[in-house]
């Protein structure tokens, strides 16, 4: 993992998903693209900018009041990877942010994004953008809440498909690093091929020096995933974003948008 990009927009939620692209990039000896995308309503006095031409690659408008605001952001960005020593790279797009980051993200290795929560029946909703990002970005995305805590225990939904075998890996890679605590869940009988994949994801963890726990349940695959997560408490969950899953055709299928919309934690979603 070379670069993680950001989405930077001066809001707490922008603030606690920089703080996990720079605790991921820190183990993962990577460097941090913030990406502020100032998109075109934006209110304010439009006026040509040198800086802000050089910065948006040919761009040579844009709102007066946001290129303050979105440099701003930026900067903020910046000391909070220099305090971590961890490489920064700003870039300021013009755009959609859910049109113009899944975009911009192709060239790096993971997209971080803050989702605004909003509590509705108890359940925790996804703001439009982080919905389609999340929906369209072919990259790694992880989706972050309304605080920030380090990470040490990831739980991975397992469903036998090459993303979630991704999503093992990752984790795997990382949790050596940063002395985490791994658990894998998936709905699956015992006597199963589901079973012994999750065995083998298992395993595999194992091969970096790292032991991981599998919970092999029945169930919807989110219901799977809510009841794990408030059983053990992870700081993330880790998924995989295939249609189905690979050996049975059961558990993530359609249901990742679920688990990241209403996940009270951290989701990455692999592809």
């Amino acid at each position: 993992m070379k670069a993680i990009m950001v989405g930077v927009d001066g809001s707490a939620y922008s603030d606690v998903a920089v703080q996990y692209a720079i605790e991921i990039a820190d183990l993962a000896q990577a460097g941090v693209v913030g990406a502020a995308a100032v998109y075109g309503d934006f209110e304010g006095e439009l006026e040509r900018d040198e800086h802000t031409v050089e910065e948006m690659q040919g761009r040579e408008q844009m709102p007066r009041t946001a290129s303050g605001w979105f440099t701003e952001a930026l900067d903020n960005c910046n000391e909070a990877c220099a305090v971590a020593d961890v490489e920064f790279v700003p870039r300021m797009l013009s755009g959609n942010p859910s049109e113009i980051l899944p975009e911009e993200a192709q060239a790096v290795d993971m997209l971080v994004i803050g989702a605004k929560g909003q509590r509705e029946k108890h359940v925790q909703l996804l703001g439009d953008t982080a919905r389609r990002i999340t929906r369209s970005c072919i990259k790694p995305v992880l989706i972050t809440r309304e605080r920030y805590r380090p990470i040490k225990r990831v739980l991975i939904g397992y469903d036998g498909s090459p993303a979630a075998g991704h999503a093992v890996e990752w984790v795997a890679d990382l949790a050596c690093i940063g002395d985490w605590e791994v658990r894998i869940v998936t709905g699956a009988m015992t006597e199963s091929s589901l079973a012994e994949g999750a065995q083998y994801a298992a395993a595999l963890v194992g091969t970096r020096g790292v032991d991981a726990d599998i919970a092999l349940v029945e169930g919807d695959a989110p219901s799977i995933i809510f009841d794990a997560a408030r059983e053990w408490q992870p700081d993330l969950i880790a998924v995989g974003g295939a249609q189905k899953g690979a050996l049975t055709g059961f558990f993530m299928g359609e249901a990742w948008p679920d688990i990241v919309e209403q996940a009270e934690v951290p989701v990455l979603r692999w592809r």
